[in-house]
């Protein structure tokens, strides 16, 4: 089975000069259980086609698309943190949550469901 690269989960076409959109799977896990939620996006940003991932403003979109309470504040600033870190040593990150916790995976853009480049 062929590892994941951080390039291949990159666009190679910038949305806008010096921005590539970048693609994860992400899962959201009550802590019950009794929830799991699943979304599929380019929720990540890199500013190079090779470069380090980082969590942007796709953080609304992803919280809109698994129907959960965009964090405020510090608690912000801190998830967006925890992201771009954990993508900084690998593609799979998992960061607890309040009641649950986020699992993303950085996907081939090409996956993305609707890509217009695949």
């Amino acid at each position: 089975m062929e590892t994941m690269k951080t390039s291949d989960a990159i666009c190679p076409v910038p949305r806008m000069m010096g921005w590539f959109d970048v693609a994860a799977r992400v899962r959201y896990a009550s802590d019950d259980g009794k929830i799991v939620r699943y979304a599929h996006d380019t929720y990540l940003d890199s500013h190079d086609q090779d470069g380090p991932v980082f969590m942007g403003d796709g953080i609304e979109m992803m919280f809109h698309h698994l129907g959960l309470q965009l964090p405020r504040g510090e608690e912000l600033y801190n998830f967006c943190d925890a992201v771009t870190a954990g993508f900084a040593e690998t593609t799979v990150v998992e960061i607890p949550l309040d009641e649950g916790e986020l699992l993303l995976e950085l996907t081939p853009w090409q996956e993305v469901p609707g890509s217009l480049l695949s």
